[in-house]
């Protein structure tokens, strides 16, 4: 039963990232985020950063992002929340940078960090055109709460959005773009949270990754610190 339940869960995950979405209309979330840019942009241009805070259920996640990034979409359901955000002249079908930050309800008693991202690691390799990249990566507790951390990635992905955008300005269907990340779950006190920053662009080689253990704090040094309240 739990193997049906993480397996749906993960694909879920893998159309939220890899698929276009469309906000019909700007929803409160989407309003305060947007908001909150603006203000801390004006704060922190010396930094290149801004701070960003999203209350996902029961609890506040903060977070930084280049002052220069935009909310692209985000979207709240009843068991599943979603933010993502991209650089301010890119759009979600054709981003070349991505964070996304994604809540699950009532789940973090039923599946372990570790295994969570283990599982959505599976899912991801079945869309992989070329070789999938899975690398575990030392965690330490977020505010108390247990973590697991990975960088997970693919050497030649299709790019879904293509059917999407105009043919003029798409990549060929056939065209596979390398894509990589690193991503944190994190046990929140009932729900589950997913904090993931990703490139996409020309494909790369399984044994030289863009993203890997020696350099993934610099990656993410545009988001960080994180915390969960």
């Amino acid at each position: 039963m739990l193997s049906r339940i993480t397996y749906a869960l993960f694909s879920s995950i893998i159309l939220l990232v890899s698929q276009p979405l469309f906000a019909n209309g700007a929803n409160k979330a989407s309003d305060e985020i947007t908001a909150a840019n603006a203000k801390e942009t004006a704060n922190n241009q010396t930094v290149n950063q801004s701070s960003q805070q999203l209350v996902i259920f029961e609890q506040t996640i903060n977070f930084n992002l280049p002052s220069d990034w935009k909310l692209a979409h985000s979207e709240q359901q009843d068991t599943m929340f979603s933010a993502e955000f991209v650089p301010a002249n890119q759009e979600l079908q054709t981003w070349s940078s991505m964070v996304c930050v994604q809540g699950f309800k009532g789940v973090a008693e039923d599946i372990e960090p570790e295994l969570f991202l283990e599982t959505m690691a599976n899912v991801y390799l079945e869309n992989c055109q070329g070789e999938m990249v899975f690398e575990t990566l030392p965690s330490e507790p977020l505010n108390g709460h247990e973590t697991a951390s990975a960088i997970i990635g693919c050497t030649k992905m299709p790019n879904s959005h293509i059917k999407s955008i105009d043919k003029t300005t798409a990549y060929e269907a056939n065209h596979g773009l390398g894509e990589i990340g690193h991503y944190t779950a994190v046990k929140g006190k009932a729900d589950l949270y997913l904090i993931h920053k990703s490139i996409r662009g020309d494909s790369f080689s399984k044994a030289n990754p863009p993203v890997k253990s020696q350099n993934y704090q610099e990656f993410l040094s545009s988001i960080t610190p994180l915390s969960l309240h």
